[in-house]
């Protein structure tokens, strides 16, 4: 029997990342998972690792920071699925322009917000009734830990992350009389295929030697006290999981800090 079994989760960011480690593991614990990305190419890829993994899936192509979009991929989910129970937000990222405030190009924060805080906010508010007509469910967001630590350069990024553990509080606190339960996940570095890239990493690479060259780095998120604040995408996954599953029945409007400790010391 699995955790999820009956579920239905559609997963924003899920062609890659910490999206496609949920989407495998919530699969493998019997939810139907529906798939959307703006890569329709990663989408497809990712559809197909869950299908091999003896998932039920639905592929989408959806642009977060569209609202129309992701209505109607919603609403597809429901209608193939019947129904949607879960919410999990990976939409996102950071780019490589972010800087300071007094120095950041402003093109950056439209990019960043739009779709770090607004994709969130858009899908969480298409989502919402489907949950309320499912009688329940979970929303996953994701913040990061930059909004935790003021170390960070990159500050539009980091207002986008914190602009979300508000909003999470702030479903938690209205949503709990329809059975709706909304957390977020704060992430220290993981190694997704993005973050590798900038670090000129690569899967064919033992993940152990992955880890150790990521903690040489040394940033000013996370250095030599937190060898547990560098991870990869299933690490993420597995507290998705216990956030969407009713093991985590009684957390609703807590940010969970995946980092190691850097937040905390």
């Amino acid at each position: 029997m699995g955790r999820l079994d009956d579920k239905v989760t559609f997963i924003t960011g899920a062609g890659s990342g910490i999206g496609r480690a949920a989407a495998i593991r919530f699969a493998r614990e019997g939810s139907a998972v529906a798939v959307a990305d703006i890569d329709g190419d990663l989408a497809a890829a990712t559809a197909d690792m869950v299908e091999e993994a003896g998932g039920r899936v639905l592929r989408q192509t959806v642009d977060v920071t569209d609202e129309t979009q992701l209505k109607d991929a919603l609403q597809e989910t429901a209608d193939q699925f019947g129904g949607v129970n879960t919410l999990v937000n990976c939409a996102g990222g950071s780019i490589a322009d972010d800087r300071s405030v007094t120095d950041v190009d402003l093109d950056v924060w439209d990019h960043t917000i739009d779709l770090d805080l607004k994709g969130t906010f858009l899908a969480c508010r298409v989502a919402i009734p489907h949950l309320q007509t499912a009688g329940g469910g979970a929303i996953v967001n994701f913040t990061s830990v930059v909004a935790l630590k003021g170390s960070f350069r990159g500050h539009v990024y980091t207002a986008a992350k914190g602009g979300i553990i508000s909003f999470t509080q702030a479903l938690a606190g209205q949503y709990w009389r329809d059975g709706i339960r909304a957390n977020a996940i704060a992430p220290g570095v993981i190694l997704s295929d993005r973050v590798q890239g900038r670090m000129q990493l690569t899967d064919d690479i033992p993940l152990d030697e992955r880890l150790e060259t990521a903690m040489k780095m040394n940033t000013r998120l996370i250095d030599e006290r937190h060898p547990f604040g560098y991870g990869v995408p299933d690490d993420i996954a597995n507290v998705a999981l216990f956030l969407a599953s009713d093991e985590s029945r009684m957390v609703n409007g807590a940010v969970i800090p995946a980092e190691g400790g850097a937040a905390a010391y």
